[in-house]
């Protein structure tokens, strides 16, 4: 149940951040139509996202379509959730499953980020709990915000 609620107030949280008269280009739905290379996007590293005194950071070891790493979100005057991820990245889309703690409270989550030149975007969509998980309803109808943009950090 307390995943539940908490997969619920990332979503809720999500929708609150958005600024109101936002412009409808600022969200990029993906199909099935996605043609990008993986290789020439999807970059070994960090990418993050600092504004505000909030912070998200993916750092990512790419091998082959297999993508594992740490993300961290860490937010100001809020709780945090620092894990890591284990999934797969198909035509600029990574899919994986992120383990991560909260308030001392083990959670399975499935996150994904659209790749783009030294950038990634998270996306979001309906989730549901399977079992030992909140998973996506549906991965290919997923919504990428542009308002947390992570940037590729230098090496």
């Amino acid at each position: 149940m307390k995943i539940i609620n908490f997969g619920l107030s990332l979503l809720v949280f999500a929708t609150a951040c958005q600024q109101t008269g936002k412009k409808q280009s600022d969200h990029v739905q993906m199909g099935s139509d996605t043609t990008s290379a993986t290789a020439t996007v999807a970059e070994n590293g960090t990418y993050q996202y600092l504004k505000n005194g909030d912070t998200i950071s993916l750092t990512i070891a790419i091998d082959g379509d297999k993508v594992h790493g740490d993300l961290n979100y860490i937010w100001k005057e809020k709780d945090r959730n620092i894990g890591h991820i284990d999934g797969v990245l198909k035509d600029s889309i990574l899919l994986a499953d992120y383990t991560f703690s909260s308030e001392g409270q083990q959670s399975i989550r499935q996150v994904a980020f659209k790749f783009g030149k030294n950038r990634v975007v998270e996306g979001y969509g309906a989730m549901e709990d399977k079992g030992d998980k909140m998973s996506f309803v549906a991965p290919e109808k997923l919504v990428y915000d542009q308002k947390f943009v992570l940037e590729k950090m230098s090496q």
